[in-house]
């Protein structure tokens, strides 16, 4: 036979978004793109699929993604298949998805300009375990060291994570305005190393203090 799907997007046991029905057809085609607000990765984000009927909807299959699993600010394709406990049917067919996770960016000093930093360290990528983001708003430097006489950058470390602010010009009063975000892991000791560094015109590296 033949159905009128569509989809549930849930967190939490409650509805955030569904999807247009997409009438006699068993290989719908959505298309739909949807933002989902998210507090906690410590959860799963459920699909449920449903054929839409005159008097009520007929449970078709569900399946579940874990937020943990994805990855900061990269699209990934994901075939879930559809499973049913009660269904005596073997193959529930497939559903599939474009995810991507991003950390919603408020407004910060409207009037100022800043320069997002937002690359993930390799190890990162392979081990996502972080549980919180740390945003580092690096402002300005005031009475710099030789500040006039060479140009001054800072380097920010946090654990293996590493970014190094954009030179700047000979100043002993530079102004930055630039933003990074860290990763977070509460089960790690990591403290934030804030080093000032100098480079002359020989590229010569200096490092002022920490």
């Amino acid at each position: 036979g033949t159905s009128d799907p569509y989809v549930k997007f849930k967190l939490n046991g409650k509805t955030l978004y569904k999807s247009k029905v997409v009438y006699k057809n068993l290989n719908p085609v959505w298309d739909e793109t949807v933002v989902l607000p998210i507090q906690t990765l410590d959860q799963k984000l459920w699909i449920k699929v449903y054929d839409r009927d005159l008097t009520s909807s007929d449970f078709m299959g569900s399946a579940s993604v874990a937020l943990t699993e994805l990855e900061l600010n990269r699209t990934t394709e994901q075939v879930l298949k559809l499973e049913d406990p009660n269904s005596l049917e073997d193959d529930m067919g497939v559903i599939v998805l474009n995810l991507s996770l991003a950390v919603k960016q408020g407004d910060f000093k409207r009037n100022t300009s800043f320069t997002r930093n937002m690359r993930l360290s390799e190890s990162l990528r392979k081990n996502q375990l972080w549980n919180g983001l740390v945003t580092i708003t690096l402002l300005e430097g005031k009475n710099m060291p030789r500040g006039g006489l060479a140009e001054i950058f800072i380097l920010l470390k946090l654990g293996d994570q590493r970014y190094k602010s954009k030179t700047l010009c000979k100043s002993a009063n530079p102004q930055w305005r630039e933003q990074f975000d860290f990763h977070y892991f509460s089960d790690r000791k990591d403290m934030l190393d804030i080093e000032v560094w100098r480079k002359d015109n020989k590229k010569h590296e200096e490092l002022l203090g920490t």
